[in-house]
């Protein structure tokens, strides 16, 4: 099954971020990115925390 679900965007590095207070930051896209990625796999019967853990560890 977790071989036909998508794998999550990759996490900026925290350096990437100017740390000027941009509105978005990086970091905004990246949980939009997350959402997305979320709704996709559970649309797909999949568990996305369950995905996100096992990758964790």
């Amino acid at each position: 099954m977790t071989q036909s679900l998508p794998p999550p965007p990759d996490r900026p590095e925290d350096y990437m971020c100017c740390q000027r207070g941009c509105c978005p930051c990086i970091f905004d896209y990246y949980e939009d990115a997350m959402d997305r990625w979320r709704e996709k796999v559970r649309a797909l019967g999949g568990d996305p925390e369950a995905l996100l853990a096992a990758r964790a560890g």
